[in-house]
């Protein structure tokens, strides 16, 4: 296989970056930073549905030819899944679920979301369970109630109740303890000790207990496991506000797996342009204090988000803009477009991006291919609203592995 250059960090890189080496390509990912993982709550979101998962994915693809889905195939996404399992593992990390139905899982303000595939970790949540909750956190933490999490799930039919524990170590500093403080605590054998002993004359018949997703950041200690065993009853995790600790295990397992199989990482490097010959995209062009470096590659794969994520650009009259290669958009209409009654549900931004065909190459308004050897990932795709979907994290996984393995 060729050079492939991957520009973009989030999940849809990293899966792109991942399938090309595991090809044999020569591959060097670039990126400004370090992509959606360390604000994404950790699971694998795949189409929010309540019913059979596998039936409901042929059904939207039948009636969304256009959609990422349908384009980049299913099998792209179960590899895609596959791979994700291969990588996480060697980290010290399971997933688990599959593409036949969803966990129902809480969110931190009690709310319910769902999701195909989720860290084990976060497993024993799933509200599908009527098993009670105790619902726990940090007394004095702000970026999780544990009574606001329990009162909102008893509001909705489910059984819980909740408790706080005491961590000193918190107020030592003058500012807010971050999610990673806390994650870096429970990796400390006494800290786990001490909280299990305040958490379990408050179970009052929990069936499991559930905690902000902080339980460790170390490799190869499963938190939630030890947690379980003092208790005698799981324990399972709740995202909390970024950084997201879930995520940023994710990210390391696969920047470390990446590493290992030779894959050039260059991070804070911010692709400013592309450099186009014909119908074939030469390099990118990166700038530096001194001068700008050009990036070649026989491939490029641009995974470099959406309008929120900085692939796609806009100013106050609404004007869009891929931002590398400039690459023509399917993009709502007027200015009007983005207010209005309907903006606050599914607004026209979330369906911009870059129209493709089965190969992933951007295409012009008429079905051209613009580029021949660039390939689209994740959320700079056209013709999706992943958050209304509940497909954010499969789109991400199905269109990288499926742009990396082309």
């Amino acid at each position: 296989m060729n050079d492939v250059l991957v520009v973009g960090a989030g999940p849809a890189g990293l899966l792109a970056a991942w399938g090309a080496r595991q090809r044999g390509g020569r591959v060097r990912l670039v990126a400004s930073g370090i992509g959606t993982t360390h604000i994404s709550p950790g699971w694998i979101g795949v189409l929010d549905s309540d019913g059979d998962l596998s039936s409901a994915l042929q059904g939207w693809i039948g009636t969304h030819p256009r959609h990422p889905y349908a384009l980049a195939g299913l099998g792209a996404l179960s590899s895609a899944l596959s791979a994700l399992r291969e990588v996480t593992a060697e980290a010290g990390l399971e997933y688990v679920g599959d593409l036949r139905s969803n966990y129902l899982l809480p969110t931190a303000l009690g709310a319910t979301m769902r999701a195909a595939v989720v860290p084990r970790s976060f497993a024993a949540g799933d509200l599908r369970d009527p098993g009670s909750m105790l619902i726990a956190g940090p007394a004095g933490w702000r970026d999780f109630y544990p009574g606001l999490c329990a009162g909102n799930l008893v509001r909705q039919g489910f059984s819980a109740h909740s408790a706080t524990f005491d961590l000193p170590e918190l107020h030592a500093g003058k500012f807010d303890a971050t999610p990673l403080t806390l994650a870096r605590l429970f990796d400390r054998t006494d800290v786990r000790e001490r909280v299990a002993a305040q958490l379990k004359p408050c179970l009052e018949g929990a069936a499991r207990v559930g905690v902000p997703a902080v339980l460790g950041l170390a490799p190869g200690v499963d938190v939630s496991i030890d947690l379980s065993e003092r208790l005698g009853v799981p324990v399972f995790e709740i995202p909390t506000l970024p950084p997201s600790v879930p995520g940023i295990r994710l990210f390391t397992a696969f920047k470390t797996a990446l590493m290992k199989a030779g894959v050039q990482i260059l991070l804070g490097m911010t692709a400013e342009r592309g450099v186009i010959e014909g119908r074939r995209a030469v390099g990118v062009v990166i700038p530096g204090a001194v001068r700008d470096t050009t990036y070649g590659a026989d491939t490029i794969v641009l995974a470099t988000g959406g309008l929120y994520g900085g692939g796609i650009t806009t100013d106050h009259t609404g004007a869009m803009r891929e931002a590398v290669f400039d690459l023509p958009l399917d993009r709502p209409g007027g200015l009007e477009s983005w207010f209005g009654p309907e903006s606050l549900g599914v607004h026209a931004a979330h369906f911009a991006g870059v129209r493709v065909n089965r190969d992933l190459q951007p295409l012009d308004e008429t079905g051209r291919t613009v580029l021949e050897n660039v390939r689209i990932a994740g959320r700079l795709l056209a013709g999706h609203a992943a958050e209304a979907e509940g497909s954010t994290e499969g789109v991400w996984l199905a269109t990288g592995y499926r742009a990396g393995c082309v």
